[in-house]
């Protein structure tokens, strides 16, 4: 099934993926903590005290509050590391910083782990200003991280959120580096994502299977779900100010009675597109799927595209 906007405004497609679901490769980071040498702490705490130093030219004065976000590395994913050295640097800006704010990582790893964004998505700076913003911060510390064989180089800065979409930044940016040597005591380098495979999906304690998901052995005819109304989501501003792109994959539990009961995020987007799309398919008014002939609850994969034209 495919539909889209006929006007030369941005346009979307969308799929309802009916024989394959999605494979997403996705791996639960480890929240442990760092075993760091004393030259490493010392290195974080260092960095720390001088990046609050930018902190009035960022934007963070007397009332200010800063998000540490997930380092990425040269693929533009994050790593085990990544989210373990930020954790390091989040707490020692708590430790140093005096009136200032510092939000919390872990009510940030569960946004994540709700919003299901690709760490990628989020290496983009609007994107890092959009996810303060999200999680109550003004003010974003951003980290690339680039592993040698045995010293890994960190590279931070600090982003005003009013900065969003701006043309043109007055304040000249400013790039701060640590140095950790000897990172065999370290975590993880490969990339990863900071969230696990998609949990159970359970309707009043009824557990939903996949769509197609049977034993190779079983034969009947599976129907497939019709959606005879299915609008297009729209873009959100601040997806068009960003001139942001993108598919998203969605997993929806559709009842025997062809009844929307639930939408979430398996491959989320910034910039508000997984709320926008996932009220506009809980409109969507469709027909149960059934199996030999006889309507069932199925979890349904659909794949929204943004486009701009």
């Amino acid at each position: 099934m495919k539909s889209s906007l006929s006007s030369p405004s941005p346009r979307f497609l969308l799929v309802v993926l009916i024989l394959l679901f999605p494979k997403v490769a996705l791996s639960q980071l480890s929240q442990s903590q760092l075993r760091l040498t004393l030259d490493q702490q010392s290195e974080i705490q260092d960095l720390a005290a001088r990046v609050l130093k930018h902190a009035d030219s960022a934007g963070c004065k007397k009332t200010c509050s800063i998000l540490v976000a997930n380092f990425t590395g040269e693929t533009g994913r994050t790593s085990q590391l990544g989210v373990q050295l930020a954790d390091e640097v989040s707490e020692q800006l708590a430790a140093q910083a005096r009136g200032l704010q510092i939000v919390s990582r872990h009510n940030l790893q569960q946004y994540l782990e709700r919003e299901r964004i690709p760490s990628k998505l989020l290496e983009d700076d609007n994107a890092a200003r959009w996810l303060a913003t999200e999680n109550g911060a003004t003010v974003v510390l951003i980290g690339y991280l680039k592993v040698g064989l045995t010293n890994a180089n960190l590279r931070v800065q600090l982003l005003d959120t009013r900065d969003f979409a701006k043309r043109e930044i007055r304040a000249k940016p400013f790039v701060e580096e640590a140095v950790f040597r000897d990172i065999r005591n370290l975590g993880d380098v490969e990339p990863a994502e900071p969230y696990g495979p998609m949990p159970e999906f359970e309707i009043n304690g009824e557990k939903i299977e996949k769509l197609l998901k049977t034993d190779l052995g079983e034969k009947f005819t599976m129907g497939a779900p019709h959606c005879a109304y299915h609008p297009d989501p729209p873009y959100t501003e601040a997806a068009r100010q960003a001139k942001a792109q993108g598919n998203i994959v969605l997993q929806v539990a559709l009842s025997k009675e062809g009844q929307i009961l639930d939408v979430r995020p398996v491959v989320g987007a910034p910039f508000g597109l997984n709320r926008v799309s996932m009220d506009t398919v809980r409109t969507w008014k469709c027909s149960p799927s059934t199996q030999n002939g006889t309507p069932i609850t199925v979890l349904v994969p659909v794949e929204v595209s943004f486009k701009l034209f």
